[in-house]
């Protein structure tokens, strides 16, 4: 019960931040500039999605068992090696953009480039610590600094927009900067302390990685590369589409309202998954067959049926009464996207249920599967959201997003009914 209040602390302020937070800054912020800030966030999503996903999930997996086998050492030895890697690929990318931006007007400036690859690399780390928290199910910490992040970066952009008067996207990322880098620090301190005992071992004591235990890691983590460059496509792709099509006073109005919308029922699954994840990990072992784990991936199964009943009925109700939300949680220049909450939200749902269905893939070590699940999708989705734009605009790039969702929904039930072999 202690640890569903934390989790639940820890998503239920970032809700309240996001609703909260979206409606300054959709009052502060132009729709274009808004926009600016969507893709700019888009960017620093792909670094986290592609890069800290894999890491913080092959942690969590293989937590429990390496724990009791004396091998934790070695599982944080190398995912950390995997994230300086990550990290370095980052800054060298912004580096070669930034010299870039010199010889290409089209480019953003100097500033921005800096910016968003600094917030790129601390919300990578900052993934991956949350990744190790949610492993070791030091909930309550983990949920103190997920609301506190949540709620600081945006009391943070809205005191620097308000204070500088300075209405732009780089404004708002200059804020998000100071929140992710309190965050990052306290994450040092607190994973300091609960790692130090496996650092501080004597060499004789520790043990030595076998093959076969860098394959498993390899076999398992490999595949969530692809996996997790392919949500991003699903889920951020959309935005580019628009903008090259569009412009970006659509982006800005069809992000403030997929904040609002599809985000709110991605949180409700996040939070199941972050609370069973870890219990049903230690439950399964590394073959995911045992009892204790069949009867938690089954409970796994109702709430995922739970999910998309909600999801049924709050839809409905956005369909009368959009108006009154957007009102509520927009600011005036963006009120005329309400029309978006109830398809952004159904697709939403469908979205979170997924996630609830493909955690059986996770548990039986099949992320080959689940990469192959994903590249579907996301191809798909790209195709569908390249028509959508070119031809419809807003309206196409909506459609296609329910589309997908729906798509998404229907292989994640298949996959996750096939058996083992």
């Amino acid at each position: 019960m202690g640890e569903a209040f934390w989790v639940g602390f820890g998503l239920g302020t970032s809700v309240i931040a996001l609703l909260v937070g979206t409606r300054f800054l959709t009052t502060l912020l132009s729709t274009s500039e808004y926009g600016k800030l969507a893709l700019a966030i888009s960017l620093t999503t792909m670094a986290v999605q592609i890069g800290g996903n894999p890491v913080s999930q092959t942690m969590i997996r293989f937590y429990a068992h390496w724990r009791e086998a004396g091998k934790l050492s070695l599982l944080v030895k190398s995912l950390g090696q995997t994230l300086l890697r990550q990290i370095g690929m980052i800054l060298f990318v912004c580096m070669v953009v930034a010299i870039s931006a010199h010889y290409f007007d089209t480019l953003p400036s100097f500033y921005c480039i800096t910016i968003v690859g600094l917030l790129a690399v601390l919300l990578l780390v900052n993934r991956v610590a949350f990744g190790i928290e949610d492993a070791a199910r030091e909930r309550r910490f983990r949920g103190v600094v997920q609301g506190s992040f949540e709620a600081g970066r945006f009391l943070f952009a809205i005191g620097i927009i308000t204070l500088l008067t300075i209405h732009t996207a780089e404004a708002a990322l200059s804020g998000f900067l100071m929140a992710a880098v309190l965050a990052v620090v306290f994450h040092g301190l607190f994973l300091g302390k609960i790692l130090k005992p496996v650092r501080g071992a004597s060499p004789v004591d520790q043990p030595t990685i076998m093959p076969s235990d860098a394959s498993a890691l390899k076999h398992f983590q490999m595949p969530l590369y692809i996996s997790n460059a392919c949500i991003w496509l699903v889920m951020m792709s959309e935005r580019w589409t628009l903008q090259h099509y569009g412009n970006l006073v659509d982006v800005g109005g069809y992000a403030a309202v997929y904040q609002l919308a599809f985000m709110p029922m991605l949180l409700v699954s996040t939070f199941l998954v972050l609370l069973l994840e870890p219990i049903i990990y230690q439950y399964a072992g590394l073959d995911g067959k045992t009892a204790g784990a069949s009867q938690a991936l089954r409970i796994n199964f109702y709430l995922a049926v739970v999910i998309l009943f909600v999801t049924m009925i709050i839809f409905i109700g956005f369909l009368f009464f959009h108006p009154f939300i957007g009102s509520l949680f927009l600011g005036e220049q963006f009120r005329s996207y309400s029309w978006l909450f109830p398809w952004l939200f159904l697709a939403g749902g469908f979205f979170a249920a997924s996630q609830q269905f493909l955690i059986k893939l996770q548990s039986e070590l099949r992320t080959g599967a689940l990469a192959s699940l994903w590249g579907g999708v996301a191809l798909t989705a790209v195709i569908a959201y390249f028509f959508g734009a070119k031809y419809w605009q807003l309206k196409g790039v909506l459609t296609a997003v329910v589309l997908v969702n729906v798509m998404l929904l229907m292989f994640s039930i298949y996959f996750s009914g096939i058996k083992k072999h």
